[in-house]
């Protein structure tokens, strides 16, 4: 493994250099720091937070007063001079200023706006639950994503060793040739061997493209964007009862269905507030400064009023509409913890299966990895009977792609091995209890 990362660092340093590209240095952490920067879907998520968290005030709870203030300003004319039949037959005008202050304070509704306070909270909760929901999807698909690259990269460096191996082997052959020392059966044979080889490169080299851009778009960086990545490496080692155990306590899924059944629990509380009498503050003010003329008579008015009501309202009877409500409200606090057994049930099976995975892929990586030595081996082997006589090149060339397959196998087991240790962290919920949903 390690020889395939210093063959690719290299080609793919010339490759740069050739091209005059700037590429920067990329490790893992740093491509999740990007993801959670840049990502627009946790960007969107962590609005939804802020959008939840900016309801969250007691006002919205209905537990503040309401209180409002009006201003009327008029002004009348009426000539009633010519007017025969007025009692005044004056020029008359008045002009009037009505000032007014309204409260409306709910002061008791047997503690619904408690519960309603209570609601805005775990809908905060269930905001940022998933707003972490995604967080943990995005730095997989980004751990995934690196990973791929990688895997890419490694594919293309051992394509491009077998091309070039191809390239010095038909440059032989061609001589052998030349010197009556080898069939053109044997040429054409290694020719159209590395002609696939290059046809396998070109396509490998799409591959690598096209994997950047998938890890571009999750870091929120342009697509043409070129790194410099770590290497691969093995998982460690895992404490898979302490894991289970994490993942049942701190997991994002069973975060979010006991946040869901609490909002249930809430839900009752309201239904239940509304069996209570309301009791409310009504209270306002008016004041009224008019001026009033009539010919030579004039004069100022002012009226100032006050009033304050204590409003108590029971509702007797409205259909039984309460009470259904509370009967709702039950069924779906019942509802709420079937669904979170459920969930701790389907948690479990992911999290066994992703364990299962686990286990396998390392077991499969393990095999690849011997499957990959025996292949080299016998692939130079065969090298040595080939140029010897003592092998045809049909044979030779089904050994050399049974090399090229097992070093692919190995690559993949190791992907396979490294997507179920992302799926472990993910179901854990390590990624997200220190990440800030409200960044």
């Amino acid at each position: 493994m390690k020889q395939h990362c210093t063959l690719f660092s290299t080609l793919w340093l010339l490759a740069v250099s050739a091209s005059g590209l700037a590429q920067s240095s990329l490790t893992r952490e740093d491509a999740v720091a990007m993801a959670l920067e840049q990502n627009l879907g946790v960007q969107i998520a962590r609005l939804g937070v802020a959008q939840a968290e900016v309801n969250n005030a007691w006002g919205a709870a209905g537990a503040l007063p309401q209180i409002g203030l009006n201003t009327n300003l008029s002004g009348a004319v009426s000539d009633q001079s010519e007017n025969p039949t007025s009692f005044i037959q004056e020029r008359l005008e008045s002009q009037s200023i009505n000032l007014g202050a309204q409260l409306n304070w709910v002061l008791f509704d047997g503690l619904g706006m408690f519960a309603n306070k209570r609601a805005l909270e775990t809908l905060v909760e269930q905001a940022d639950g998933q707003a972490r929901l995604v967080i943990e999807q995005t730095v997989a698909a980004t751990l995934q994503a690196y990973d791929g690259v990688l895997v890419q990269q490694e594919v293309l460096a051992t394509l491009d060793a077998v091309v070039e191996a191809g390239e010095d082997r038909l440059a032989w052959m061609e001589q052998r040739v030349a010197f009556g020392a080898a069939a053109e059966f044997d040429r054409l044979q290694i020719e159209s061997g590395l002609l696939s080889d290059r046809l396998s490169r070109m396509q490998q080299a799409l591959a690598v493209d096209v994997a950047f851009r998938a890890l571009n778009q999750l870091m929120g960086q342009p697509l043409n964007a070129a790194w410099t990545l770590e290497p691969l490496e093995q998982p460690a080692a895992r404490d898979f009862n302490a894991m289970e155990a994490r993942v049942l306590a701190d997991g994002t899924a069973m975060e979010n269905a006991r946040i869901a059944e609490a909002l249930a629990q809430t839900g009752l509380q309201q239904a239940q507030s509304r069996m209570s009498p309301t009791v409310a503050l009504s209270a306002s003010q008016g004041d009224q400064r008019s001026q009033f003329a009539a010919g030579e008579l004039e004069g100022d008015g002012r009226t100032k009023n006050l009033s304050a009501a204590l409003v108590l309202n029971f509702n007797l009877f409205n259909g039984g509409a309460t009470r259904r409500s509370i009967e709702q409200a039950k069924l779906q606090i019942i509802a709420a913890e079937q669904a979170l057994a459920n969930q701790e049930q389907e948690v479990r099976r992911i999290f066994q299966d992703t364990r299962d995975r686990w286990q396998v892929a390392a077991d499969s990586y393990t095999l690849a990895v011997q499957l990959k030595e025996n292949a080299v081996l016998r692939a130079g082997i065969a090298e040595e009977r080939f140029k010897n006589g003592a092998m045809n090149s049909l044979d030779f060339r089904d050994v050399e792609v049974q090399r090229l397959r097992a070093e692919q196998a190995e690559l993949q087991a190791l992907q396979a091995w490294l997507a179920a240790d992302v799926e472990l962290d993910r179901l854990a919920g390590n990624w997200v209890q220190n990440a800030n949903t409200t960044d």
